[in-house]
Order: structure tokens, then C-alpha cells, then sequence
């Protein structure tokens, strides 16, 4: 997604109170036109870090995809709400 369709979903998500996931999975994968922006930096650009949408965006990737390891299944999960991460990690 454009930096522009991000401050869209990023406007969308906080008009409605709602969380977003995002799936970088491919992240790495992305080439020059257009370069990837994760929803991360979209939230610093916005100056978000402080506000209650910072920790209503959770991140999902792996290294399978972007790394061409298939079969190894290593996943993330990248997110500053405590009350998900403390449920991932049980």
C-alpha cells in the first residue's frame, strides 16, 4: 500500500476505534516501484507514537516467504499493545 492508502486506513481504523493488522510478509520482496512502507512508519510520520492507535497496530510476518525457505515456519508478530503480546506468548 501507498503511504497515502495507509493515512486512509490509519484515519479509517481510529474514526471507528478499531485495530489493524498488517501482513508484511513480503515486505521483502518489494522492489524500488513503489517502495514498501510499513504501517509503522505511516504511525511516525503521523506522530501516532503516543496515541491510543499505537497500540491498536499489530504487525504479522515470517522468514519463509520473503527468505524462499519453504517449510521453515518461523513467524512474527511485532505489536506495542501488552495485553496481545502477553496472549501470543503463552
Amino acid at each position: 500500500m501507498s503511504r497515502n492508502e495507509l493515512n486512509i486506513l490509519i484515519t479509517f481504523a481510529m474514526t471507528k476505534n478499531i485495530h489493524i493488522v498488517s501482513d508484511e510478509i513480503y515486505a521483502g520482496t518489494v522492489f524500488d516501484s513503489p517502495k514498501f512502507v510499513s504501517i509503522i512508519e505511516a504511525l511516525i510520520d503521523r506522530k501516532l507514537e503516543k496515541s491510543k492507535m499505537w497500540n491498536q497496530v499489530h504487525i504479522v510476518s515470517s522468514l519463509s516467504k520473503d527468505l524462499g525457505l519453504p517449510g521453515f515456519r518461523v513467524g512474527m508478530i511485532y505489536s506495542n499493545n501488552e495485553t496481545l503480546i502477553a496472549a501470543a506468548t503463552k
